[in-house]
């Protein structure tokens, strides 16, 4: 069978896709033509009990079994690592079980962002996408409608889970701040974990994921439907390209716009509830001050990566 030697498992809104796009990049890997297929958990719409998803429930790709899953990594054969980019990974309880009864010895890579800074690009991420909700400072008093965003961000409960079912050798974890920061010396790491030529150089400029307002809401519509085609009809050669072209189409239809500052005094607040995560991530990695820095008043971080150098 031709399945991953590796997963991207998350956390959302943290630089998954840039990392996705420039190990496509690699020689000696193979990535999902298709990022999210979210297949190892049966969890998928309801990671925990009073948390889900915020909009309909997803697809149970898990059901569709171990053919299908095998079946996106056509074209992977002979390459050194094999790999896909599934964000609820993260906190799906179910994960680490499924993975080892399926793909014993797989790796898994974690690019983690400021807590709050990331349920905040989450949160505007489901408003462009049509989704009405409640004033992000809800999540304060437990909304029912935003505590996926809050739980998405519980860092030490889901990287516990995995280095206890793993152990820490099979799961990388880097910083949003330092894949921005050097994203060669990131890549570098990154390519070592999963065993492959750490000096390739990828050439990878592309913006993802902008904030903004789609031009036309009827093109947006039609691009978010074919987002999770599968594109099993075309070769598995021509698989990436068409991605790629929806991406650029979906990129021409957006108009960029800056989602609002969050308040200084919620941001405060809520990176304290942060706190034992924050602290957890600390002692895997090295000191995070810039987690605990008190902007005022706070700007979003800018969302895109750059991938070159």
């Amino acid at each position: 069978m031709t399945l991953p030697t590796f997963v991207i498992g998350g956390a959302p809104k943290s630089g998954t896709t840039a990392l996705w796009g420039m190990l496509r990049e690699h020689p000696d890997v193979f990535m999902t033509a298709f990022k999210e297929p979210h297949f190892f958990t049966r969890e998928v719409s309801e990671p925990a009990p009073g948390v889900r998803i915020v909009g309909r429930p997803r697809p149970d790709s898990y059901a569709r079994g171990m053919d299908w899953y095998e079946s996106l990594f056509e074209g992977g054969e002979g390459r050194a690592a094999r790999g896909e980019a599934s964000t609820h990974y993260l906190c799906a309880r179910d994960a680490p079980e499924l993975m080892e009864r399926h793909v014993p010895g797989l790796r898994i890579i974690f690019v983690l962002r400021q807590p709050v800074d990331r349920a905040y690009s989450h949160y505007w991420h489901y408003r462009k996408n049509g989704h009405r909700l409640p004033p992000f400072e809800a999540i304060l008093d437990d909304d029912p409608q935003l505590r996926y965003l809050d739980y998405v961000s519980r860092y030490a409960e889901h990287l516990q889970r995995y280095r206890e079912a793993f152990g820490p050798e099979r799961v990388y974890v880097a910083t949003f701040d330092d894949f921005r920061a050097d994203p060669a010396r990131t890549y570098r790491e990154v390519c070592r974990f999963i065993g492959v030529d750490d000096s390739f150089h990828a050439e990878y400029h592309r913006e993802y994921n902008p904030h903004g307002k789609p031009a036309s809401s009827l093109v947006h519509g039609l691009l978010r439907r074919t987002k999770r085609m599968r594109w099993t009809f075309l070769p598995a050669g021509l698989r990436h390209r068409a991605r790629d072209v929806r991406g650029r189409l979906d990129l021409l239809n957006l108009r960029r716009t800056a989602y609002p500052e969050l308040a200084p005094d919620v941001w405060r607040r809520m990176t304290e509830l942060f706190e034992p995560d924050i602290r957890y991530v600390e002692e895997l990695l090295h000191p995070l001050p810039a987690w605990r820095e008190q902007r005022v008043p706070h700007r979003p971080a800018a969302e895109g990566v750059a991938a070159g150098g």
